[in-house]
């Protein structure tokens, strides 16, 4: 298990960037707007809210606001109160759609956080003629959470609640829907729900929120400031400080949390804050954009986005109800009329629709070195036995790699700080024989370096250094010293008279081919050509096929070159970042081709996907999968991937159509916790029936 500890906000303004509330931020006077919907029902302790939004029907949309000890009431947008739950004492909420179980029952989930009994309830909420509370049961956990929010990964549809604490912890739980209950995927030997992730953040937790766009957890510590955090429980990022309290920002005391989704990402995050109002900053940016109050309203401690405006809790009046801020009223404020709340979204639009999702089907130990260390694989085929095939990779901090296709490390080979690997499977040794042909980028020395690849045995290691000789050798190590600002991406190409070559790109986009010659043991390499791409690059790949090479331009797309070393530096843009499909960084790209079937498959890494281009087809999007854990065999997803490669062929029983391979950026062991980064396994089978 992982706990990330808090600083105090001096130490965060300076570390991580308090927002100055006179210096660096603009927004519009502290102004008092008038509610226009008043609920009309009172109860002494009105807490925390959720808002569901009816797709079907948006009047029967409705209000859930927690009780403490008279339950929970459900209110309709007009402010009337439906009905009223009661035997529990709840005191957070939060609502995610579309939970679906193995067999495809779908409900939409209201869970609500009980720290009286240290557990979190769980409701399908729906209106058919009334409203429907079904009970889906509880999980009981070693916390006393009084808030709680959800997070509905947009790709894979996993569910993650936090509950937040008075004592500083928050707390992470994967949940499953199984038809008739929620219940936490992780568990102990007696059946009790296990955390996946918790956060030591400091001092009292009030309230906490989920962009599930975004995957960006904020939680609000009251009485510092509002923090962000990966929300997936392998994401170990640093945390970051929204805003602070005075006078370091521009809150003081923070009570509640939610978010406004507008479309492209736009939006806000507001923040109740009992002396301040309602706060609102930029989605994107975290600017501030506006202070507000609400006439007659002394407080405000809770509040729920809705789709017509912001009900906020007026827990101070004698008779304490929620009454609702139109998003009309809002829109006049000058901070938010120049970006209004007009048409907003729900949780339930942003799911990334027509991804596949494909479990892993095996991992490999992890990299010796931690943070982001891993990198790249390249494959080596074992024709006698395609069983004993062997991955090779790349330690970016210390070497190359070889696995064995269940993922046991063969060989750590401590070589420089290899970026990216590539192999090619026969080539001229020189002598009459032939050899497996890798090379490497090595950003230590600004290097090309080339390895014989074999056979692991009892008496010799898969991968060997050759010496590089001639006139382009770095005067530091026996390996091709490159021209490019700094070597970054790498791949290799055969024509079709076995000539080998590497292509090697730099971070300014300049890419270099070079001719390659093997002697024995001893390689020389001359620059053939050079060309470039207008902003960084990184994956490449060539297809032998039509001599064709195609590189990855992280911000653009994928450009098709020649991979002929006569041709010139004409390109074309055959897949396109378009934030959607594709979306950046373009980290590593590969190719599937299995006589029939060809594809150009790009790591999509904005979205955590894998996008498909069909090479028969003119490079016509084919669609993206993604990498999804396994739990019940102790396998994680993978997300954050930098290089990727796909293998075509029959390697035995256990991949039979080939796999496919991908760097995980966050890797977590069975139980979430935390190891250093590795490579994921995925049988293409799975892929290719998840793509039908």
């Amino acid at each position: 298990m992982r706990y990330l500890a808090a600083g105090t906000c001096i130490a965060a303004a300076l570390l991580t960037g308090c927002h100055s509330s006179d210096s660096d931020q603009t927004t519009s006077a502290s102004k008092s707007l008038v509610t226009s919907v008043t609920a009309t029902t009172s109860y002494e302790d009105i807490g925390d809210a959720a808002y569901w939004v009816n797709d079907s029907d948006a009047t029967k949309s409705l209000l859930a606001v927690t009780l403490e000890g008279d339950g929970l009431a459900v209110y309709n947008r007009s402010g009337e109160e439906l009905t009223r739950l009661t035997g529990i004492e709840p005191t957070g909420a939060d609502v995610r759609y579309g939970m679906t179980s193995a067999s495809g029952d779908s409900v939409d989930l209201l869970a609500v956080a009980l720290p009286d009994d240290n557990s979190f309830g769980f409701y399908a909420i729906s209106y058919e003629n009334e409203v429907q509370l079904k009970d889906l049961g509880t999980i009981t956990t070693d916390l006393s959470a009084e808030g709680v929010c959800l997070y509905k990964n947009t790709t894979s549809g996993e569910l993650i609640l936090t509950g937040v604490t008075e004592d500083g912890i928050a707390a992470q739980y994967k949940l499953k829907y199984d038809g008739s209950e929620i219940k936490s995927v992780l568990t102990d030997d007696q059946g009790a729900p296990v955390a996946v992730r918790k956060l030591s953040v400091g001092g009292e937790l009030s309230a906490c929120i989920v962009d599930d766009e975004t995957s960006t957890l904020y939680i609000a510590e009251q009485d510092l400031g509002v923090w962000a955090y990966g929300a997936a429980p392998e994401d170990i990022n640093s945390r970051r400080l929204v805003d602070s309290i005075e006078p370091l920002g521009a809150l003081s005391e923070i009570e509640g949390l939610d978010l406004i989704y507008l479309a492209d990402g736009k939006g806000y995050l507001l923040a109740a804050d009992e002396n301040k109002g309602l706060t609102l900053y930029n989605r994107e940016t975290w600017q501030l954009a506006a202070q507000i109050t609400a006439e007659g309203v002394d407080e405000i401690k809770s509040l729920s986005v809705g789709d017509e405006g912001i009900w906020i809790a007026n827990s101070e009046l004698d008779e304490p109800r929620y009454e609702a801020l139109s998003f009309a009223t809002l829109n006049q404020t000058s901070g938010i009329s120049s970006m209004p709340v007009e048409n907003p979204l729900s949780p339930a639009h942003l799911s990334q629709s027509g991804v596949a999702l494909v479990k892993v089907s095996a991992e490999t130990a992890p990299v010796a070195k931690s943070g982001d260390a891993a990198d790249d694989p390249a494959f080596w085929y074992n024709a006698e036995a395609p069983e004993k095939s062997q991955i090779i990779a790349t330690n970016k901090k210390g070497g190359l790699m070889a696995y064995s296709l269940d993922g046991t490390e063969l060989q750590y080979l401590k070589s420089g700080r290899p970026n990216n690997v590539d192999v090619i499977q026969s080539v001229s040794d020189g002598q009459g024989g032939t050899l497996a042909l890798a090379a490497a980028s090595n950003r230590d020395e600004n290097t090309i370096a080339l390895y014989k690849i074999q056979l692991a045995t009892d008496t010799q290691d898969p991968i060997v250094a050759l010496n590089a000789v001639g006139s382009n050798v770095s005067s530091e190590v026996p390996q091709l010293l490159s021209g490019v600002n700094e070597v970054y991406g790498l791949c290799m190409y055969q024509s079709s008279d076995g000539t080998p070559y590497v292509f090697v790109n730099g971070k300014d986009g300049s890419i270099e081919q070079w001719r390659i010659s093997v002697s024995g043991t001893e390689v020389e390499g001359s620059v053939v050509r050079t060309f470039s791409v207008a902003s960084q690059p990184e994956g490449c790949v060539a297809d032998t096929e039509t001599a064709s090479l195609y590189v990855g331009e992280e911000d653009k797309g994928i450009w098709k070159f020649s991979a002929a070393e006569s041709a010139d530096s004409s390109a074309e843009l055959v897949a396109e970042v378009d934030g959607k499909n594709l979306v950046a960084d373009v980290e590593g790209i590969t190719i599937y081709n299995n006589g029939s079937e060809k594809y150009l498959i790009a790591s999509s890494q904005g979205n955590h996907t894998y996008a498909m281009y069909d090479i028969n087809q003119n490079h016509q999007y084919a669609g993206s999968f993604a990498l999804i854990a396994d739990d019940e065999n102790g396998l994680d997803g993978a997300s954050e991937t930098d290089g990727i490669h796909a293998v075509s062929l029959n390697l035995g029983a256990q991949y039979p159509a080939g796999l496919f391979i991908a760097q995980d950026g966050y890797n977590v062991n069975a139980t979430y916790t935390q190891q250093n980064q590795n490579f994921k396994l995925a049988d293409w089978q799975r892929i290719a029936a998840a793509m039908e």
